[in-house]
């Protein structure tokens, strides 16, 4: 249907009936001469006058449609598309609003962060709805969750819900989010249906819709499979706001390394940070900050919408644990900025042996010749102290004819080796076979205690998993040869499914076998660490194997420097020693809500929403904090890199999404598609072609009766003639 913006100009129309009165005017007179004959200007006429007629009509049409259009042009007339579907009773309207909830909504253009340019965007199209209009909203994060799950007519409330809503910590999914809009308006069919997505123009959300565009693919991805726009009513309108900046910039640190892995007191380290940027080439001083004192400060060049390493030199630390971070320079999406991450510093190698001093005389003199660990390097302790002892500030632990062991003590060596630890099992005279029966965790089941006959006790150590990383880097020194006598060992039949030997004596007995338990390791000899059973200690393999068993085990219990953020965290992974009494803080210094769960008959602490980037502490006795765990936002939303907005409907498969990049522009697209769209534009081409073909056609006519006058003579005698000349 049809209407005007500025019906005033209508009356300009009436110009159209001058080119009638004007051709009127123009009709020639009837002039009579008199001839001896007329009969050669009958046939003239008569052939001419059809023409003359219909050159004269389209004439008059042509000025007369030239003058409409015009007028019409001024008029500024507007199609109403939707009012055809109001005269069949839909006149109202069901909209579903997605909402981009990443944390790049977090950037700041001048005064204003992204996020409310999109707040004021949506409260301005509920704000356009009429009574009896309903709106529904849809979050767009990791996993698309409903703010307004139905379409609910109290639109204020609806605002209310999406002003008090704030950017989440992760990424988003758009593509998930707009199918689940779409299924939310499937009831609303006798209503107008539009949907809105209002994000900050990042090309990272839209991938998801990447080759579900094309619904007759056969090789779609798993995120694509949950877009197909070929199940889309093409009856729903779809609106899109790019509301962020059209060429973003920023920089973020996405990555720490620290070597070496286990730092001891009075070690100097190196720290490795690597950085992203979004933008033209920069260079920027990045800094290193332990315990918010700024240690270390490096300048680096970053190229355009690339990637740098910056290392660090760290100094010596004092033993315990520090908080550090990463800091580059403030730029529009200040939330990345940092990057926190935990030094952990040991006074000593975190070593326990568990035995008496006669069972560990030979490895603990292995570990530390000259004076036996007496700097608690390698602590000893009886079998009866291992369920009071704190296991987690040890990366290894050996057990040394220490079994069998109380059910309590038993626990916390599994719980220790699931936190990452490694548990080495040397046997002795004191356990059965009976007494490893109740284990859960060891690479086999020992069934007998095997003793060897005379001419079969010498056999030579081979590795089996050669590319173990238990021995990367082993070496033997120079000359030796790993060959040993075995008076007596374990003897199993079959390995647990996990489990596999890593070391043989000769080609049938397994010497050394292993098995990964949660993130720990456990190793089970198959002779004692004494010279009850063999010659092992006084061997040259002996040595090499304990240090290289340490040091694999210092670099397994190291736990991550950093996590990411999570709705929730199971802490006792995290923290293994961590009980409910404990007391843990957010980087705000608030409360962290931490709760018990039962998982694989076991009670576990569990704490949720740890969301906020930076370090978290646990309260110790008498008011001290300790840095426990530390967190960062994932940084692949950091990369703001723009999307093509003309690729937009190819790339969802939407053919009349209307993609605008200000909220104006929104608001004159939801104005042409309700009310309809301008032909002032068209008008006016269309008053240009007409004038360019009246033009053409008049001076083909004054043309064409110029020549016929000059060609047609009429002689003193009456004669008609075709020439001048006679």
């Amino acid at each position: 249907m049809w209407s005007f913006l500025n019906p005033m100009f209508l009356w300009a129309a009436g110009a159209a009936i001058v080119p009638l009165v004007l051709h009127l005017m123009q009709r020639r007179r009837t002039v009579r001469l008199p001839f001896s004959t007329i009969r050669f200007l009958k046939m003239a006429q008569k052939r001419s006058a059809n023409r003359i007629r219909m050159e004269n009509f389209l004439l008059w049409l042509l000025r007369t449609l030239l003058l409409l259009a015009i007028a019409a042009a001024f008029a500024a007339p507007v199609l109403r598309t939707t009012q055809f579907r109001r005269l069949a009773g839909m006149a109202h309207r069901d909209v579903a609003l997605v909402l981009d909830t990443s944390y790049s909504m977090r950037y700041e253009t001048g005064q204003c962060r992204v996020w409310e340019t999109v707040q004021d965007a949506a409260a301005a199209v509920l704000r356009g709805l009429q009574s009896g209009d309903r709106a529904c909203v849809f979050l767009a994060d990791e996993h698309p969750a409903a703010l307004m799950e139905k379409p609910n007519a109290d639109l204020a409330l609806v605002e209310r819900l999406i002003k008090d809503r704030q950017p989440n910590a992760g990424s988003s999914q758009l593509h998930e989010a707009v199918a689940t809009a779409c299924r939310a308006l499937e009831d609303s069919k006798h209503r107008e249906r539009e949907v809105y997505i209002l994000t900050d123009g990042q090309a990272l959300p839209w991938k998801g819709f990447q080759n579900g565009a094309d619904a007759s693919g056969t090789n779609r991805t798993a995120a694509a499979s949950l877009w197909d726009p070929s199940a889309i009513d093409r009856n729903v309108a779809f609106f899109a706001l790019l509301a962020g900046p059209l060429a973003p910039e920023n920089v973020w640190p996405f990555q720490v390394e620290i070597e070496p892995v286990l730092l001891l007191s009075n070690t100097t380290a190196n720290v490795t940070a690597h950085l992203g940027r979004t933008g033209p080439g920069q260079s920027l001083a990045v800094s290193l900050l332990v315990d918010d004192v700024e240690v270390s400060r490096r300048t680096a060049v970053i190229d355009a919408n690339g990637t740098r390493a910056v290392g660090f030199a760290l100094p010596a630390l004092a033993p315990g644990v520090h908080a550090a971070r990463i800091e580059t320079p403030a730029d529009g999406l200040a939330v990345d900025d940092r990057f926190h991450f935990l030094i952990r510093v040991r006074q000593a190698l975190p070593t326990l042996c568990v035995g008496s001093s006669e069972d560990a005389f030979f490895l603990r003199t292995a570990l530390h010749p000259a004076r036996q660990a007496e700097d608690g390097s390698a602590k000893r302790i009886d079998p009866s102290e291992v369920a009071t002892i704190a296991l987690r500030e040890y990366s290894t632990v050996f057990l040394l004819n220490a079994l069998p062991l109380p059910g309590q003590a038993m626990l916390a060596l599994e719980d220790f080796v699931r936190g990452g630890g490694t548990l080495v099992v040397f046997p002795g005279d004191a356990a059965s076979p009976a007494n490893y029966a109740d284990w859960t965790i060891l690479p086999a089941k020992p069934d007998v205690v095997a003793e060897r006959m005379q001419d079969d006790r010498v056999r030579q150590l081979r590795l089996v998993a050669g590319q173990d990383p238990l021995f990367a880097g082993f070496a033997l020194p120079p000359g030796a040869t790993p060959t040993l006598s075995i008076r007596r060992h374990l003897a199993w039949k079959q390995l647990e499914p996990e489990a596999r030997a890593v070391v043989v004596a000769g080609n049938d007995l397994p010497f050394l076998a292993s098995r990964y338990v949660g993130k720990g390791r456990v190793l089970l000899c198959s002779v004692s660490a004494d010279r009850r059973w063999s010659t092992l200690p006084t061997t040259a393999f002996f040595l090499p194997l304990v240090h290289q068993i340490v040091q694999f085990g210092a670099g397994l219990a190291r736990e991550p420097p950093y996590l990411w953020t999570s709705p929730s965290l199971l802490l006792s992974e995290v923290v293994p020693d961590a009980k409910e009494s404990d007391r843990f803080l957010t980087p705000r210094g608030e409360d962290l809500p931490v709760r018990p769960v039962r998982k694989e008959a076991r009670v576990l602490l569990e704490a949720d929403d740890v969301d906020e980037p930076g370090a978290y502490l646990r309260l110790r006795g008498a008011g001290g904090k300790e840095p426990v765990f530390a967190v960062n936002l994932r940084r692949e939303e950091s990369n703001l890199e723009p999307v093509d907005a003309a690729a937009l409907p190819a790339l969802t498969g939407l053919r009349e999404l209307r993609v605008t990049r200000e909220s104006e522009q929104l608001q004159r697209a939801i104005d042409e598609h309700r009310r309809g769209r301008p032909l002032t534009e068209a008008c006016f081409w269309i008053a240009l072609v007409l004038a360019v073909a009246e033009v053409l056609l008049a001076n083909r006519i004054s043309r064409r009766r110029d020549a016929a006058a000059g060609t047609v003579h009429v002689e003193a005698s009456g004669r008609v003639s075709g020439g001048a000349g006679g």
